[in-house]
């Protein structure tokens, strides 16, 4: 059962990079139209990655379908250094819904679903489910360092498969954490004005306390058929740091830079000794670069490449995605 373990390791941190933490980041950059020394304003579109720092206006949602295309092809053991493994290859499409409830509260939902192959099996599964509830404390002024300043309160919903993992599946079956998670978000964005272009900088930061789980049989921490107890899952510290620069009113390209440490994770209950349950902490470092291109501004496309850059006790992953946007 060791072998089984092995994947077992990488194939559930991929999951807390690739769908939780994918929201869109759509805004509305309406105000700037004031200033006379403005000649547009800008229809971004992305990023895909990182939180959105403004709440959609009360009556006008938007929806955006995504979909992500990669391979899980290796990974970064306790001293961070690569390892290359079998590949495992993922398409991952999900949907993120937000509205504004009132000018300073809005709700966003994720939903997706991803189908994993790994050598002669596959399966398609739910992953976890993620709700924000956003707060805007402050919104950009130009001329001012006052920036876009939201704060989220996040729950991850476990709709994920975890448990009575199948071995012969090899790992793709495994699609959730199967803990409840909760913790507050923090977004500052601030919009630039250089020369007749603009640049939008964010930063984000998230943390989320997890629910004990109870597990039976080959789950995501572990184990084997006979297992039996709960696990205490690790707190998980997310930071994200974004740009957007606009070439055309239409066009942009733009970046996420992703980093997440997940503490370790322990376990109580009855196991098989050759069969240990329980992750170490875990760290992964990636990036996400994207072009752009706005319809109108309430509709757009971007697409780009995701991949990691370093990483300790967890998966390297390269990727595609594409991603489209429309606001009511």
């Amino acid at each position: 059962m060791l072998k089984i373990r092995r994947f077992i390791f990488p194939s559930i941190l991929s999951l807390l990079f690739i769908h939780p933490l994918a929201y869109t980041a759509h805004c509305s950059y309406k105000h700037i139209a004031q200033y006379p020394d403005v000649k547009y304003v800008p229809w971004f579109t992305g990023p895909l990655l990182s939180p959105t720092p403004v709440n959609m206006v009360p009556g006008h949602p938007a929806i955006e379908p995504s979909i992500v295309v990669g391979s899980n092809y290796g990974r970064y053991k306790d001293n961070w250094k690569y390892t290359s493994q079998d590949s495992e290859w993922f398409v991952n499409p999900f949907l993120d819904y937000q509205l504004g409830i009132t000018d300073r509260i809005g709700l966003e939902m994720l939903v997706s679903f991803i189908s994993n192959f790994k050598k002669n099996t596959a399966s398609t599964r739910m992953q976890d489910s993620s709700i924000l509830l956003g707060f805007q404390i402050a919104n950009d002024a130009k001329g001012t360092w006052i920036p876009d300043i939201r704060l989220d309160l996040q729950a991850t919903l476990p709709t994920g498969n975890y448990q009575k993992l199948s071995p012969s599946k090899l790992g793709t079956d495994l699609t959730g954490q199967g803990a409840y998670q909760t913790g507050p978000l923090l977004i500052v964005h601030k919009m630039f004005y250089p020369g007749d272009h603009f640049l939008a900088l964010k930063i984000s930061v998230g943390y989320l306390f997890p629910t004990n789980v109870k597990v039976k049989g080959l789950n995501a921490y572990g184990g084997n058929p006979s297992t039996r107890g709960t696990v205490h899952p690790g707190q998980t510290l997310t930071t994200f740091f974004s740009g957007e620069y606009s070439i055309s009113q239409r066009w942009g390209w733009g970046f996420d830079t992703l980093f997440t440490y997940q503490k370790k994770s322990t376990f109580t209950g009855s196991t098989d000794k050759n069969a240990p349950v329980g992750l170490p902490p875990s760290a992964q470092l990636s990036l996400a670069p994207y072009l752009e291109y706005n319809f109108t501004q309430r509709m757009g496309v971007l697409g780009g490449v995701w991949c990691t850059l370093a990483g300790r006790n967890t998966t390297a992953f390269a990727s595609g995605y594409f991603a489209f946007i429309y606001t009511f």
